[in-house]
């Protein structure tokens, strides 16, 4: 009978198990070292949980490797028969957790690019909704200075003429010897000067250069709900989009539109509560290009209504928003028509409507077209 020595096996199995808890050893103080520069890592969070239960995998087999020989060593092969299956349900239980783990962090791995994509789709918009206020505003401050300034215009021309006409009457009147001549003289030249100085109020309106392309309403509006979905979703406002299933061509400048239709939806979401809905059409009529916001807010009452595009007389009496005003300024440039019905408690109906054939927008003050 030939007989082999176990020795070689036994010294390779000892070695393999100390090389084994080495090593995994080692990658589970990287693994450490790795989550403490970056706790927030999903990575080196990953890396920590599978080398520790690599590690304990690894102490857990090659414990019970060299418990083995050591009792059969010790000719006590009866106590390993009880250890046996401890030890290997020890292992299996070390391979579940990482199999578990390894399974948990590539699920978790999707959702943080998940969330990385939806982060940068926020910044995005939120950028957008930046810039959107800030040419609201400017639109804003542009419209109301040059508004104010024609009415001051107006309010101060009439009395000035009158006084001027009155003037130059009793000056006709006087004799050319008589001491209050000198008197009228010196009120016309006064009333002059404020007739200049209301002119230069007038000059204040600056020149509109807008230009005025092939638009898709579409595509603008799109990108309107897409800057104001984050503020109905945090109102927990539902906020739909039904578009024309073909793109709505008419001629305009794409900033003031979008401009004014993200205010439009800004107001409806203002005006909505939790549960309440907004829904925005498009479709193409006989009058061209319509779209139509409803939302079942709290609506407008009707004194308001009457009143709801003056910027001078709406703004003591509800809070609508200042821009409305403008908004209709806006769509009267592009020889579109904006109307708004509402019944308070029951909610409000925006209906826009835009030409679509560039002989109905010659008469644009101050476009000009890029075609």
């Amino acid at each position: 009978m030939i007989t082999i020595s176990l020795l070689p096996v036994w010294l390779i199995d000892f070695v393999g198990a100390f090389t084994f808890v080495i090593l995994s050893g080692l990658c589970l103080k990287h693994a450490l070292a790795l989550s403490r520069a970056d706790q927030e890592s999903p990575l080196a969070i990953f890396l920590l949980w599978f080398f520790g239960a690599l590690f304990a995998l690894a102490l857990s087999r090659s414990t019970g490797h060299i418990l083995k020989h050591i009792l059969t060593l010790s000719a006590r092969e009866d106590l390993w028969v009880v250890l046996g299956p401890y030890c290997g349900s020890i292992n299996s239980i070390t391979f579940i957790v990482i199999a578990s783990v390894t399974l948990f962090f590539n699920r978790i791995e999707t959702i943080m690019e998940r969330m990385l994509r939806d982060r940068e789709k926020i910044e995005k918009n939120s950028q957008e909704l930046f810039r959107l206020n800030k040419d609201i505003e400017a639109v804003i401050a542009e419209r109301t200075k040059s508004s104010m300034a024609l009415r001051i215009a107006h309010e101060v021309r009439n009395p000035i003429t009158i006084i001027g006409g009155m003037v130059r009457r009793f000056l006709n009147a006087y004799p050319p010897e008589e001491e209050g001549r000198l008197k009228l003289i010196h009120i016309l030249d006064q009333a002059r000067k404020l007739e200049n100085l209301v002119s230069k109020f007038e000059s204040v309106r600056p020149e509109s250069k807008k230009i005025f392309a092939p638009l898709d309403l579409n595509a603008i509006l799109t990108e309107a709900v897409d800057s104001l979905q984050n503020e109905a979703h945090a109102k927990e406002i539902s906020l739909t989009l039904r578009l024309n299933p073909t793109p709505l061509f008419f001629h305009g400048n794409s900033s003031l539109i979008k401009i004014a239709l993200a205010h439009l939806i800004r107001n409806a979401v203002n005006a909505c509560t939790k549960a309440n809905r907004i829904i925005i059409v498009t479709e193409m009529t006989s009058f061209g290009c319509q779209l139509k916001i409803t939302d079942d807010g709290k609506g407008i009452s009707k004194e308001m209504l009457e009143v709801i595009f003056d910027p001078y007389l709406h703004i003591n009496r509800q809070r609508t928003g200042l821009g409305l005003p403008y908004v209709k300024q806006i769509i009267n440039e592009h020889m579109g028509t904006v109307t708004i019905t509402s019944e308070p408690g029951k909610g409000t109906i925006v209906l826009i409507v835009l030409p679509t054939h560039l002989g109905e927008l010659t008469g644009v003050s101050g476009g000009t077209y890029a075609l």
